[in-house]
């Protein structure tokens, strides 16, 4: 008996290595399931999906993915079970870390290989290089640290470039184009020139995505100086995203190489973020370049193709082909609206010393190029001049250009409220009551809603503003509304002085359907100065319509 109970105890831990022995057979069959299971759980997805109407490919995807959980679930009960048990041999830890390899699950293989080393095992060479593949492909840059680490942890020689490319593509992949950047100028700055073409790639596209287009082109021309050649994907996602972000370096950079080297063909969108890039850059050169591709490619051109190579000549102060060029545009009906030339007045709207010489300069180079191309000199352009000298502060001299330009074509109304504008600032009352008086008498037109609320404002910056209620009547007779912006400034023009036309005003700002916010009512409650009689004038009330003792500036 105590033989038989010797016997047994001998065969105990054989029995018990056995089972453990068997690890590789329970992972395979977790992992690689029989192909009779396989298409019969197909067979039963597919028919369940018809019967409930669904898409197949769907469902059986969705199972898949289910199926995948439930064996990692089932793999993640064996592998606690290996971990736990002192005598689990190097070949238990290593079927299961090809079991989660097989399943593509980069962290368990993480702790696989963890697990493996505190039990005083060494993870071959290619189950190592396996994890590291398997992390980069999950493109989890955690994993890849970690794998990283037990790879110096095993005294195995790690491959710095490779390394390097895996963070870079890992991060890169998941828009941390920031962290990456990191990665890629620590491994520079150390000497590692050795990074994959894909590594370049992702980083590129991950910066130029993120609007970082100087460090993307950075990026670009060190792959280029490493002769690593990059897709023409990357380069279109260069030149998208720097067109996004109005970056002319590297838009330039990435068209030349697109147009010169693969002689790709780009998209009308790509184009027109070119023109825009272009226009800010002030590049008429390249705004031709793609206005001709454009042709060329069979695109039609529209006013939102040529508008930016006007905007770009006029950048570059090339009056005499920009006005060419309007001609041009003029001749196929383009360009007939104010806002067609808006870039001109903004580049005539210089320092008041300036300006005056420059807009007398932009408007001889007008005539002469009219001589060719009538076209270009029309009250729109002439308009367009006038106001860019107006606004730069020279009210008197636009004024005196409004009579003497305006020989062969006529005046508008936009081209008094072009002065008009220019009086606000100057706080020039002469100037604009000349304005209008030479469009109602002189040129017998009507004043527009424009020029009335332009007047009203001129008036509300005098130090007595009783002819803006004036205006503002005459607006009102005129079958006009007064837009939200005309009545804020007379109601906070008159509360600065305790006016009582304050809360007349806000009452017809409700009336006319604008909104009134909450702040403008209390600086009708709260603002002004005290409303006592002064003391050289007894009785006098400030806003009492004589305002003349109000000794005060006011800015609206």
């Amino acid at each position: 008996m105590f033989l038989g109970l010797r016997r047994l105890s001998s065969v105990a831990p054989q029995l018990k290595l056995r089972q453990y022995s068997d690890i590789a057979a329970q992972v395979r069959q977790i992992v690689h399931p029989s192909e009779y299971t396989q298409i019969e759980q197909t067979k039963y997805v597919a028919q369940q999906a018809r019967l409930q109407g669904e898409d197949i490919g769907e469902r059986l995807r969705a199972d898949a993915k289910q199926q995948n959980e439930r064996a990692l679930l089932r793999l993640d009960t064996i592998f606690k079970s290996v971990a736990k048990n002192q005598s689990s041999s190097v070949s238990d830890f290593s079927s299961v870390l090809e079991g989660y390899q097989t399943l593509g699950s980069a962290p368990q293989c993480v702790k696989v290989l963890q697990a493996m080393r505190l039990a005083g095992y060494c993870a071959t060479p290619a189950q190592l290089g396996s994890a590291l593949e398997l992390a980069n492909t999950s493109r989890s840059a955690i994993e890849i640290a970690e794998v990283g680490e037990e790879m110096r942890a095993n005294g195995m020689a790690l491959d710095d470039g490779v390394y390097d490319s895996y963070m870079i593509e890992s991060l890169a992949a998941r828009s941390c184009a920031e962290h990456a950047y990191a990665v890629y100028t620590e491994a520079r700055g150390q000497g590692k020139r050795v990074i994959s073409r894909p590594a370049y790639s992702y980083l590129v596209i991950a910066l130029a995505s993120s609007g970082e287009c100087d460090l993307a082109l950075e990026v670009m021309c060190d792959a280029e100086a490493a002769s690593v050649a990059l897709a023409e994907p990357t380069y279109r996602a260069l030149l998208r995203g720097a067109g996004r972000h109005m970056h002319y370096e590297a838009f330039t950079a990435a068209y030349s190489h697109l147009t010169t080297v693969t002689g790709a063909q780009l998209t009308e969108t790509d184009y027109c973020s070119g023109l825009a890039v272009a226009a800010r850059a002030a590049d008429p050169a390249l705004a031709a370049s793609i206005v001709r591709r454009m042709r060329s490619a069979g695109y039609p051109l529209s006013e939102y193709h040529l508008e930016p190579m006007f905007d770009a000549l006029v950048g570059a102060k090339k009056w005499s082909a920009a006005f060419r060029a309007l001609a041009t545009m003029r001749e196929a009906e383009l360009a007939t609206t104010k806002t067609s030339l808006g870039s001109l007045t903004r580049a005539l709207t210089v320092d008041d010393k300036q300006a005056e010489q420059l807009a007398d300069s932009v408007h001889a180079e007008l005539v002469s190029a009219a001589r060719t191309s009538p076209r270009a000199l029309d009250t729109i352009t002439l308009n367009a001049i006038i106001a860019g000298l107006s606004l730069s502060g020279c009210v008197e001299a636009a004024a005196d250009r409004l009579r003497r330009w305006y020989t062969s074509v006529p005046r508008d109304a936009d081209s008094y409220a072009a002065v008009i504008r220019g009086c606000i600032a100057r706080k020039n009352m002469t100037i604009a009551e000349q304005c209008l008086a030479m469009c109602i008498d002189e040129d017998n037109l009507k004043p527009t809603k424009v020029i009335y609320e332009l007047m009203i404002e001129v008036t509300l910056k005098q130090f007595n503003y009783e002819d803006a209620f004036v205006y503002l009547d005459a607006l009102k007779v005129n079958g006009f509304v007064p837009d939200w912006r005309t009545y804020s400034l007379i109601v906070k023009r008159c509360a600065f002085v305790r006016d009582p036309r304050a809360s007349i005003a806000l009452s017809e700002m409700r009336s006319a359907g604008h909104f009134v916010p909450p702040s403008l009512s209390d600086f009708v409650k709260t603002a002004g100065r005290s409303s006592r009689p002064t003391p050289n004038k007894p009785g006098r009330v400030a806003g009492d319509g004589n305002d003349d003792d109000l000794g005060f500036a006011f800015k609206v």
